[in-house]
C-alpha cells in the first residue's frame, strides 16, 4: 500500500479501502478515468481486488505530486448529497450568516484543523469529525461514526454522517445511509441524532441553537401537506368527472349531480339530512372515475401521494401505502380513511411523488415543458425521535456519473426542503 506525504507539513494521505467502499466500482472507474491520465492502464497493472486497485492508483498518483483536490471535492459531495437516503430535519436559531460562522470556526484553535481537511488525510482512528466545509449559505460537518461490514466478505466501509447547518433557511439536517447504519455495530439512529444535536448546541463556538420540531408539530404539518396534495389531485379527478359527463347525453355539472343525488335521498329514501351522504356518493363517483385515469395524468399534474399513515388514538395505527408507489387514490382504503384523517387533523407519515420544473420550482406544470427542464423526486416524511425524517427513494443504478448524479440530487433536495418548509417550521 502506498501512503503519500505532503512534504510541506508532513501530513500523510491515504485513500483507504473503507472510504472507497462507499462508492460503486463502476462509479469510481468511470469518474477517475476522466481525471487521471491512463487510468485504465494503471488500473489493469495494479494488483488485488477492484477497490484495492483503485486505492493503489490513487495513492501512487498523489505520492507523485498529482493534485487530487477535484477528486476529493467530488467524493465529499457524493458522500454528503448522493449516498444518504435518510435526512433528519431540525430548526436552528441564529443571527449569524454562514460566512460569519465559518470565519469563527476558522479562527478557533479547536476547529481550524478540520477546515477543508481532505477525506484521505490520515487521522487518529478514534477521531469522529473528519472535515468542515462551506457551501454557499451552508456549513457542512462530516463525521465518521463507525465502520460498517458489507457483503459476504464483511468488507469494511466507513459510516459517514453529515451535519448541515443552513443559515439562510434556518434549519439543520443530519444525513446518513440507513443500510450502512444497519451494518454498523453498537450505534443506533437515536444515538446519531442526539450526538449531532449535542454537538451543535454544546460544542460549537458559534451563537446558534438547534431545536427539535416535536411530534405534534410534525404530525400537524404532515396533515397540511396531505390536505394540500389530496385537494390538488381531487381537482384533477373532478375535471375528469366533468369531462366524462360532457360526453353523456345529459351533460350534468357536478352541482347538478349533487342536487340529483340529494333529491333522490330525500324523496326515495326519506333521509332528512342528505348532505353527508351526498358527499359519500360523490366519493364513489370519484373512485370509479380514478380507475379510468392513467398514472401519467397525475404525474403531469405535478405528482401525487403514494402512501400515508395516521394514528387513530381510539383504535390503532393505520397505514395505506402502495408498494409500487402508484397514487393512493386507486385504493379504496384512501377514500375510506380520508374523512377520518380530516377529523383528527394529524398524519404520522406520508409518501409523495413530485414532478417539477428544475428552473422554477413555483411554476405549475402545463404538460408542455421540455423533458430536460423537468425532474422528479420520490420522498417520504415521518416523525421519529421528535424530528422529521425525510426518506429519499434513490435508484443508484440509474447513473454511474458521479458529478451529474450529485448535481441532480442537489436539485431534488432543494425542491423538497422548500416544499416542506411551507408546512413545517
Amino acid at each position: 500500500m502506498t501512503i503519500s506525504t505532503n512534504s510541506t507539513n508532513n501530513v500523510l494521505y491515504d485513500y483507504k479501502f473503507s472510504l472507497l467502499r462507499n462508492f460503486g466500482i463502476n462509479q469510481l472507474k468511470n469518474y477517475l478515468k476522466t481525471k487521471i491520465e491512463d487510468f485504465n492502464k494503471l488500473f489493469r497493472q495494479a494488483s488485488g481486488s477492484s477497490y484495492e486497485k483503485i486505492q493503489t492508483v490513487l495513492n501512487e498518483q498523489v505520492s507523485q505530486g498529482f493534485d487530487d483536490s477535484e477528486i476529493d471535492k467530488t467524493f465529499f459531495e457524493a458522500i454528503v448529497h448522493l449516498f444518504p437516503e435518510r435526512c433528519y430535519y431540525l430548526n436552528i436559531t441564529t443571527d449569524l450568516t454562514a460566512n460569519e460562522a465559518f470565519q469563527e470556526l476558522k479562527t478557533s484553535s479547536k476547529y481550524s484543523p478540520y477546515i477543508e481537511r481532505k477525506l484521505s488525510q490520515v487521522v487518529h482512528p478514534d477521531e469522529k469529525l473528519i472535515t468542515i466545509r462551506q457551501e454557499g449559505n451552508r456549513i457542512i460537518f462530516l463525521f465518521k461514526l463507525g465502520m460498517a461490514e458489507l457483503g459476504i466478505k464483511k468488507e469494511k466501509c466507513a459510516f459517514y454522517v453529515s451535519c448541515i447547518l443552513d443559515f439562510k433557511h434556518k434549519h439543520m439536517e443530519i444525513r446518513l445511509n440507513q443500510h450502512l447504519l444497519r451494518n454498523t455495530t453498537n450505534i443506533q439512529l437515536r444515538h446519531v441524532i442526539n450526538y449531532m444535536y449535542q454537538f451543535v448546541n454544546n460544542q460549537l463556538p458559534i451563537a446558534l441553537i438547534a431545536s427539535k420540531p416535536g411530534e405534534a408539530k410534525i404530525h400537524k404539518g404532515l396533515y397540511k401537506l396531505f390536505l394540500d396534495e389530496s385537494n390538488k389531485s381531487l381537482r384533477l379527478i373532478k375535471k375528469e368527472v366533468a369531462k366524462n359527463e360532457e360526453k353523456e347525453s345529459t351533460k350534468l355539472t357536478e352541482k347538478e349531480l349533487r342536487q340529483n343525488i340529494s333529491k333522490y335521498l330525500k324523496e326515495q329514501l326519506h333521509i332528512s339530512n342528505p348532505d353527508p351522504f351526498v358527499e359519500k356518493v360523490m366519493t364513489v363517483k370519484y373512485q370509479d372515475t380514478v380507475h379510468n385515469m392513467k398514472l401519467e395524468d397525475f404525474i403531469k399534474d405535478g405528482g401525487y401521494i403514494f402512501g400515508f399513515g395516521f394514528i387513530d388514538r381510539k383504535i390503532t395505527r393505520s397505514v395505506n401505502r402502495n408498494e409500487d408507489h402508484k397514487p393512493v387514490y386507486y385504493s379504496k382504503i384512501y377514500w375510506n380513511l380520508k374523512d377520518l384523517v380530516k377529523e383528527y387533523e394529524e398524519i404520522s407519515e406520508i409518501g409523495v411523488y413530485w414532478r417539477f420544473n428544475k428552473n422554477d420550482f413555483m411554476k405549475r406544470l402545463t404538460g408542455k415543458e421540455k423533458e430536460e427542464d423537468l425532474s422528479f423526486v420520490e420522498v417520504a416524511f415521518k416523525e421519529i425521535h421528535s424530528v422529521l425524517e425525510i426518506h429519499y427513494y434513490v435508484d443508484y443504478t440509474q447513473s454511474n456519473s458521479l458529478a451529474s448524479s450529485v448535481d441532480e440530487r442537489r436539485i431534488k433536495e432543494e425542491y423538497v426542503i422548500q416544499k416542506i418548509k411551507g408546512f413545517i417550521q
